[in-house]
């Protein structure tokens, strides 16, 4: 046998008009002489990510029955030195494409026109990462199911930049709806004609195409944007390509992001969550679409080294952290330096105060922060100590019977009363030459640099060095936050946050308040494009922040719309209890107004052929479709023999998706039937005169 060696090509393939029969004729050789192997053959067909998997592996039993055909063997193999050397990359190329082995959807979208001009597919494309393929055109990535968390699935269609004349023209919106607090109570929403600049909107509906529709009115203003997109994992719906699902992600994302980012103001800040998955690529575009504008990238501990995670740890390290990559406007500056709570001050602090308040413990602080003390602060302090009373912590605790796991969080919010004594012999030698000790259990002195410190009355005068001055919790128990964040707790109750159920993809309610904090100011617009469980339109309200939230999965009529209302009623999960959240506010909901999205929510939930059928005759009488779908190739005994999948990507790929929503210059078109409500709310809300 001739020896073979193998090389790695990286010469792209090109078939045109001219070579499709000399491609066929290598295809009909193929499929002859791997009939030898049933490994590689079904039913007479070839098994093509076997024959793949096979080449990529130099697989020997490939490699012979290739040998066989001196064509094969000419095309594939080039002799080098005397050795056949065999082009794997060229190989697996051919038998890849879809053009020579195409799938029965694959065949009947070629049928009816729904080509790339060049005929070339994604999928086979080998542009290097961040210049991929169709990079420059439009995902209009349709969510059509949600099924626990982010599993998503999407409906895609990758658009030309010549083939988009309509798709994002500003949208027609439906179903206007506003909600508060009397609205909840009566369990109905009031009607809405008139939408104002100071509302907060949820919108349901594309989100690439709400962003357009948004950036009429809100262009420049929004101050911060967080999302949450789909992470890419493999487990989401980013499986469009067998061998680029980083280009689709990729494109989807660059397609939001550069709308949005015109829809931040002079000072604002884009923060997206994300991990492993995508966090290179997606920084590398954004460095791309804003340059000079990275501010920093957040590394937040998001889970515990427990579970299902520790199964492979003798594979790989157990995840534990996402990342927040932050993007800022030029002139953004951190609205509130947040501060967090230390890990270690909870061990060092054993007594607490009783009989002690926190107006008292404002008074104290005023008084040890002001400088040049005299016998007036001191009098002043000691009057607001005489009640109070120096009782052990873990004594406390437990006659109050506060559980072992709400201690933390417990401690954490009584801080302003908790104290540690430490030892201080500055302070002891002030307190002997003292006359008399008032009679309580703390009481105040000034030193020689005219400061007021506190101290424990009762500390034993022959010690070496007596624990005797008194230090407040809350003032060592915060450090400023730095961009690592492993303080927030994502675990317990997390998933019920809000009064809704989302175990899987809920983001706790303090990481956001963090991000909000830092970023804006009462009244500033909050605006999230992936809401999902709504928490980012749930904080930012709680905060008084003016919030716009966008959601295309249909759980936003019950899961989103239920947590919103909850929060107007005075949801008390989440951040509520530490800000002092009673309710209150409003909301208004409406949604893109449907036009081929009607028939892509039809091939979404049909069962079987029949109902595809059905939804094909109303498509071809009534819908949208491309220019370039050939009618008379169409035909319904073709269409009836697809399976039920490959039937609906077929439909979807029909669409028109320039025509997926209803654009406000039809606002007027009889054929869409949008009543004189909703136009007149689509107007107020577009600014229009009737």
């Amino acid at each position: 046998m001739t020896p073979y060696c193998v090389t790695d090509s990286h010469q792209e393939i090109y078939y045109d008009t001219e070579s499709t029969g000399r491609m066929q004729n290598l295809l009909d050789d193929l499929t002859e002489v791997l009939q030898a192997e049933q490994a590689f053959i079904s039913d007479g067909a070839i098994l093509k990510n076997a024959v793949v998997e096979a080449a990529l592996n130099m697989d020997p039993r490939l490699l012979e029955i290739l040998m066989q055909s001196d064509t094969l063997k000419a095309h594939f193999f080039t002799e080098v030195a005397g050795t056949q050397v065999f082009d794997k990359v060229k190989f697996q190329d051919f038998v890849s494409n879809k053009a020579f082995l195409p799938d029965s959807y694959t065949a009947f979208k070629n049928r009816i026109g729904l080509t790339d001009r060049r005929g070339d597919y994604l999928s086979q494309s080998r542009d290097v990462v961040l210049a991929w393929p169709y990079r420059d055109c439009v995902l209009e990535g349709a969510m059509t199911k949600e099924d626990r968390g982010r599993d998503e699935v999407f409906w895609n269609t990758t658009l030309a930049p010549d083939d988009i004349t309509r798709l994002f023209e500003p949208k027609v919106l439906t179903g206007w709806e506003r909600w508060d607090a009397e609205a909840v109570a009566e369990g109905q929403p009031k009607p809405v004609r008139q939408v104002s600049e100071n509302d907060n909107l949820l919108i349901k509906g594309n989100n690439l195409l709400a962003l357009h529709s948004l950036k009429v009115r809100y262009a420049g203003k929004v101050k911060l944007i967080y999302i949450d997109p789909p992470y890419n994992t493999g487990n989401d719906s980013f499986r469009y390509n067998d061998r680029f699902s980083h280009s689709s992600w990729l494109t989807f994302m660059r397609n939001r992001l550069h709308v949005a980012w015109q829809m931040l103001s002079r000072d604002g800040l884009l923060a997206i969550q994300c991990d492993d998955n995508e966090q290179a690529y997606l920084k590398v575009i954004c460095d791309e679409l804003f340059p000079c504008a990275f501010l920093n990238c957040i590394a937040v501990k998001m889970s515990e080294a427990t579970g299902v995670k520790m199964a492979h740890v003798n594979k790989r390290l157990p995840k534990l952290k996402e990342y927040i990559l932050l993007f800022r406007k030029p002139d953004f500056q951190i609205a509130e330096v947040q501060k967090v709570r230390s890990p270690a001050w909870n061990n060092e602090y054993k007594s607490i105060l009783l009989n002690f308040t926190q107006d008292d413990r404002s008074e104290l602080k005023s008084l040890m922060d002001a400088g040049g003390a005299n016998e007036e602060h001191t009098q002043k302090a000691d009057k607001t100590l005489s009640n109070a009373r120096l009782v052990s912590l873990n004594c406390f605790l437990k006659r109050e019977g506060v559980e072992a796991n709400d201690q933390e969080n417990w401690k954490f919010k009584n801080a302003w009363r908790i104290v540690q004594a430490v030892g201080a012999g500055s302070v002891r030698e002030y307190v002997n030459q003292l006359n008399a000790i008032p009679n309580q259990d703390i009481a105040s002195l000034i030193t020689k640099n005219k400061m007021l410190y506190l101290f424990k009355t009762d500390f034993d005068r022959n010690a070496r060095d007596p624990r005797i001055r008194i230090l407040f919790a809350d003032d060592y128990l915060h450090s400023t936050v730095g961009d690592f964040w492993q303080d927030i707790k994502t675990a317990g109750g997390v998933g019920k946050e809000g009064g809704v159920d989302f175990p899987n993809g809920k983001k706790p309610e303090r990481l956001i308040e963090r991000l909000i904090r830092l970023s804006t100011f009462e009244g500033d617009v909050v605006l999230d494009f992936f809401s999902g469980s709504g928490t980012t339109a749930a904080v930012a309200h709680k905060l008084l922040r003016q919030w716009i939230c966008v959601e295309q999965l249909d759980y936003v009529a019950d899961l989103s719309m239920q947590r919103f209302t909850n929060v107007l009623a005075g949801d008390q999960s989440g951040v509520s209890s530490d800000i002092g959240w009673q309710g209150g506010g409003s909301f208004v909901y409406a949604e893109l107004a449907a036009s081929n999205s009607a028939f892509a929510d039809r091939i979404k939930a049909a069962r079987d052929i029949f109902a595809l059928q059905t939804v094909r005759a109303d498509m071809l009488a009534t819908g949208y479709l491309r220019y370039d779908v050939d009618l008379s190739a169409f035909d319904a005994d073709a269409f009836a023999a697809l399976p039920l999948d490959d039937a609906r990507r077929v439909l979807m790929d029909c669409l028109d998706a320039n025509h997926f929503y209803v654009n406000l210059g039809s606002l007027g078109d009889t054929d869409f039937d949008i009543t004189d409500e909703d136009a007149a709310a689509t107007r107020s809300f577009y600014g229009i005169e009737r």
